[in-house]
């Protein structure tokens, strides 16, 4: 069953659902529906949406998803109006790690041991969309702010500036509340950071020349 928009209801800002936001998304963004899903892993994301023809991951679930990285796709270059990718946000991530950077997007991980490597995870994403895809395309981008080493890390607004360099512009910005607590690593001690209850989807649109000279 699709999820389908009535032609009266307002495109918001914020959902308990993303299915509501990729709804919202593909409504003023992608109306033909969306190319490329770089991290396909389960497929929860189109349950009740229309699937992305091109499907990808480093660690596939299904026969039909093509085993490959989100920093290197085996796609000509500009041959993508839209693509999306949802990677790993939690950082301290220890159990079964060899130190193997490409395995970072198995289920063995779901996550990085250091925000570094999630950094370098996503810039490399980022070069990699600004390949594929063609001028003013789309890119949706989810990930969550997070506490690492007793730091905040304000990874939407990172993945912004990331991208800035990459010659993406920010288009729209989307808030996906939790009903429950989301995941985080096991810790004991005292609380001192608030616990985070939202994640972001951003909507990046390919524009400058940063991404023409690449």
């Amino acid at each position: 069953m699709t999820h389908k928009l009535d032609s009266t209801e307002v495109v918001r800002s914020l959902s308990f659902d993303q299915k509501d936001i990729l709804k919202w998304i593909i409504k003023l963004y992608c109306p033909d529906g969306i190319d490329c899903d770089m991290t396909y892993g389960k497929g929860g994301f189109w349950k009740e949406l229309p699937t992305p023809q091109l499907k990808f991951d480093i660690d596939p679930q299904f026969q039909f998803v093509t085993k490959a990285s989100s920093v290197s796709l085996p796609l000509a270059k500009e041959s993508l109006q839209s693509a999306v990718f949802d990677p790993p946000f939690l950082t301290y991530v220890r159990a079964g790690r060899s130190g193997n950077g490409s395995m970072i997007m198995s289920n063995a991980f779901s996550g990085y041991w250091k925000y570094e490597e999630l950094k370098d995870h996503y810039i490399g994403t980022l070069k990699e969309a600004t390949r594929v895809l063609v001028m003013k395309g789309v890119l949706i981008f989810k990930c969550q702010d997070i506490i690492h080493n007793h730091s905040m890390h304000c990874t939407h607004a990172n993945v912004i500036n990331w991208a800035a360099e990459e010659g993406f512009a920010l288009e729209d910005l989307f808030v996906l509340a939790a009903k429950s607590r989301l995941p985080a690593p096991n810790r004991v001690g005292t609380q001192k950071h608030a616990r985070i209850f939202h994640s972001y989807f951003l909507v990046l649109r390919k524009r400058g020349s940063n991404a023409q000279t690449r």
